[in-house]
């Protein structure tokens, strides 16, 4: 009988662990996911001023702003092309964290943005 007992206190306690422990991974989970999403937010402004650079410097020798933000028409002008921070793929135009968001206006003027984590769209200044 008593080790009926003992054993079942033994594998009382195991559970009590595991759960403890299932529990305390569920909390680091979610707490880091936020903070990365918050630095990828960071690394996205960052990156979206090259792309800021390129229209600069096309605008400057073109007189006009370019009907599109993209690798291929501003690649040669903010070399290397930044990257998404959410999937490493080189910087478009979308609707997706860390796409690019373009909107050429009259003569050298135009918007500018990054779609972060949330969805919102930073415009750079």
């Amino acid at each position: 009988m008593r080790r009926v007992v003992s054993i079942g206190l033994v594998a009382l306690v195991a559970l009590a662990a595991a759960v403890a422990m299932s529990a305390c991974g569920t909390k680091d989970i979610e707490t880091p996911t936020g903070n990365i999403d918050k630095a990828k937010d960071v690394a996205a402004k960052a990156e979206i001023m090259m792309v800021k650079t390129g229209l600069a410097a096309y605008v400057a020798t073109n007189g006009a702003a370019p009907p599109t933000a993209t690798q291929d028409v501003l690649g040669g002008l903010a070399n290397p092309w930044p990257k998404n921070p959410w999937t490493q793929a080189p910087m478009a135009p979308g609707k997706q964290p860390g796409d690019i968001v373009y909107a050429p206006g009259a003569g050298t003027d135009y918007t500018l943005g990054v779609v972060l984590a949330d969805g919102s769209v930073y415009n750079v200044p």
